[in-house]
């Protein structure tokens, strides 16, 4: 295995949650090397702002480019199916949301994996929040530790991965205050909006779920 100079990887996007994880990590002193994945997905903005919070925080990344539009998924994100607006807190917490991107979190783990192994580099990061940003099963805790598992036994003997999700078991509001405490300025350097218009739409479930969290997270 190649040695990198990189102490972890982070799987970034432009949301509050990996761009906490991105903060708490610099701010411990730790050289992170942040992938950033493009999947055509419609929230489009929040690649260019996961590279900018790289770029800000003086962080290596890479843009990766990956095509899911081949499976046929009817997921909002990634095909012309409409994007939920205006659900109730309720309705968001409780069914799978059209926005849900099949196996994302396993697809994007794949990569990072083998970009650990064969840096030889031994964490892995990611914002996954459980089941708090919505009914997306690949971004509990569970499954994190089964997909650690599973890379464990198809990687070298001689390499050891760890998958860490510091926040599977934190609400969004917890998350945001303790990115408060850290500096970040979430209105300006993280975009969650499921569209790709110059402003939040405050109306798709990513928008209402960021209200809700920069509202009782504080100030």
């Amino acid at each position: 295995m190649q040695k990198s100079r990189c102490d972890a990887i982070l799987l970034l996007s432009g949301g509050i949650d990996s761009t906490t994880v991105l903060e708490q990590l610099t701010k411990q002193g730790k050289k992170v090397f942040c992938l950033i994945f493009d999947y055509k997905q419609s929230l489009r903005k929040e690649i260019a702002v996961a590279a900018s919070n790289a770029k800000r925080l003086k962080q290596p990344y890479k843009i990766v480019s990956i095509d899911l539009g081949f499976t046929g998924s009817k997921c909002s994100l990634i095909s012309k199916s409409r994007i939920s607006e205006n659900r109730s807190f309720e309705q968001i917490d409780s069914a799978t949301p059209t926005s849900y991107v099949e196996f994302r979190n396993g697809i994007l783990l794949s990569y990072a994996v083998m970009f650990a192994e064969v840096n030889g580099i031994n964490d892995i990061y990611g914002g996954f929040n459980g089941l708090a940003s919505g009914q997306y099963y690949d971004d509990t805790l569970a499954f994190i530790k089964s997909f650690e598992k599973a890379a464990n036994v198809g990687t070298s003997p001689n390499f050891k991965v760890r998958i860490h999700a510091p926040f599977s078991t934190v609400s969004k509001a917890e998350i945001v205050k303790i990115g408060r405490k850290l500096g970040i300025d979430y209105e300006r350097n993280t975009w969650s909006c499921y569209k790709n218009g110059s402003t939040h739409c405050g109306k798709c479930d990513s928008c209402k779920q960021r209200e809700r969290a920069l509202a009782q997270g504080g100030k």
